[in-house]
């Protein structure tokens, strides 16, 4: 019979998410892992894997934190439309503050490891649906209040706030008072704007 773990894997994983998104894959060695985590290698890998494994579990962890976290964003607001307003702005301030540097670590790994690891590219992918699969429920209720221009199909627009957000994160890691976010945070809004040729049904 194998020895009970001793930890919380989920509080491991967070904390492995940190380590990943601060150094970056490549980087990051068994012992910052160790150091981090507070778990020996042997224990770590016996519940995840590898560092590899270890690291598609962390990308899995902060993908589902971050819907949490949209969902948390959007209830903020007095109306659908005022949760995806909130939503963004949140977003942008985030893409501008101190931690802007960091950027967001979907898109870190995107650009560092996607391009050469096809699972890894899989698992990015998947974690950008759920953040547009999160967003959609909202616009289509701003929609159906007449809230939200119905110009423009609900999954189409969650897709594009998603892509939005994460060039944010992009530009904001060296441009942190850039207009390109500005104006761009500002279009993002303009499109949710309903015309006023669009009645409620």
């Amino acid at each position: 019979m194998g020895r009970p773990k001793t930890f919380d894997e989920d509080a491991v994983l967070d904390r492995a998410i940190d380590q990943f998104w601060t150094t970056g894959y490549h980087a990051v060695s068994v012992r910052d892992l160790e150091t981090s985590t507070g778990v020996l290698k042997g224990s770590l890998y016996a519940a995840f894997g590898d560092k590899r494994a270890l690291f598609l579990a962390s990308l899995r962890r902060y993908a589902d934190r971050s819907v949490v976290d949209i969902h948390g964003l959007l209830a903020k607001g007095s109306n659908p439309r005022a949760g995806l307003e909130h939503y963004l702005r949140v977003r942008g301030k985030e893409c501008t503050g101190p931690a802007r540097t960091r950027g967001c670590f979907l898109a870190n790994t995107a650009a560092e490891v996607a391009p050469h690891d096809p699972e890894v590219r899989a698992v990015v992918g998947q974690s950008f649906a759920k953040l547009a699969d999160a967003l959609e429920p909202t616009l289509r209720e701003a929609q159906k209040q007449g809230l939200v221009s119905r110009r423009h199909d609900a999954h189409a627009l969650a897709a594009h706030l998603v892509v939005l957000v994460q060039g944010m994160s992009i530009v904001g890691k060296t441009e942190p008072d850039s207009s390109l976010l500005r104006s761009s945070l500002r279009f993002a809004l303009s499109l949710l704007e309903p015309d006023p040729s669009e009645k409620s049904p």
